[in-house]
């Protein structure tokens, strides 16, 4: 009689399982629809609908979760087009998607783009730091410039002694050209030296190395110093470069600011020994520069063409 009951009991529960499969479908197309429902973000839901009709092309919600995918999918393809990070989550979601083949491409599209402007930016920065490496280099030299020629045309300034010998020259003026190596020559009634002085400044986005030549002339009679000069090819342009760490253009107007630019700093050099508010004259053209007081005449003839020479003098005033 258990038997009976037991193959009974086993009967009736098949008959209901058979039933519930029927009434409900398959548990695991049901399962896979209910993750695309469930899912807490766009991409969980892209890849969970992808799955779902991959696996259940045939399935009970294909329909429903078709009409969602398709124009999602589509959208967000588009939308991540130029953007590494949803390139990289549409494959993540979706690596059997429909255009995951496009996307893969895509990355490694952009990727190598990224790779080489990485390079390009490193190149450039590379490029920057040499010429501040440069520059940096170079601002010993151009302040030795600055302050070497700024004192030089100062101790001239200073010059009281016209009509005496050259020992009575400004102790300044005559350290720089007895001392200093390598020393001045005088020969007769004409002594001179010549100065260099290397700098470097920026121009198109390089460096570009400078030297501004100077010679001292002193002329004397018969051993007693008559007359001062500084002279050199375009000197108060390589002044005004090295003033403004940048280079002068060749041209006109480019020129005349440079000028104006040294004028400036030249004003400063002069005003101990010869002060703007006393000594000041007008000056005429090729003088740009002009101070007489004291019994001295200070000038400064420009050079109008490149190239030419820029002439500082220091004379003993006519009587």
């Amino acid at each position: 009689m258990r038997r009976a009951l037991c193959r009974l009991a086993l009967a009736l529960a098949l008959t209901s399982c058979a039933s519930t499969a029927r009434i409900t479908g398959d548990f695991g197309d049901y399962a896979s629809y209910r993750r695309t429902r469930l899912a807490s973000t766009l991409e969980e839901r892209l890849g969970a609908s992808e799955r779902y009709l991959r696996e259940y092309p045939e399935g009970d919600y294909r329909e429903e979760v078709r009409a969602w995918f398709k124009p999602a999918e589509k959208h967000y393809f588009k939308l991540a087009w130029n953007n590494l990070p949803r390139l990289r989550a549409y494959l993540d979601a979706m690596p059997h998607g429909p255009h995951a083949e496009a996307v893969a491409d895509r990355i490694t599209e952009l990727e190598s783009r990224r790779v080489f402007a990485d390079r390009r930016e490193q190149r450039a920065l590379a490029h920057a730091s040499s010429i501040e490496a440069r520059l940096a280099a170079a601002a010993d030299q151009r302040r030795e410039f600055l302050h070497e020629l700024l004192a030089l045309i100062s101790s001239m300034a200073k010059t009281r002694t016209f009509g005496e010998p050259t020992s009575g020259l400004d102790s300044e003026l005559l350290l720089r050209f007895r001392v200093r190596q390598p020393p001045g020559v005088c020969e007769g009634d004409h002594c001179a030296k010549r100065f260099s002085f290397p700098y470097a400044v920026p121009e198109d986005k390089r460096v570009v190395d400078r030297v501004a030549e100077a010679t001292l002339d002193i002329a004397l009679d018969h051993g007693l110093v008559q007359k001062l000069s500084l002279s050199g090819p375009e000197l108060l342009t390589r002044l005004a470069e090295a003033l403004e760490v940048n280079a002068v253009a060749a041209t006109p107007q480019a020129r005349a600011e440079a000028l104006a630019h040294a004028l400036d700093a030249l004003d400063g050099s002069l005003e101990a020994a010869l002060p703007k508010a006393r000594c000041s004259a007008e000056a005429v053209s090729p003088i740009v520069l002009s101070r007489h007081c004291d019994g001295v005449r200070f000038e400064i003839q420009y050079g109008t063409v490149a190239e030419a020479p820029d002439i500082l003098t220091m004379t003993a005033e006519k009587r």
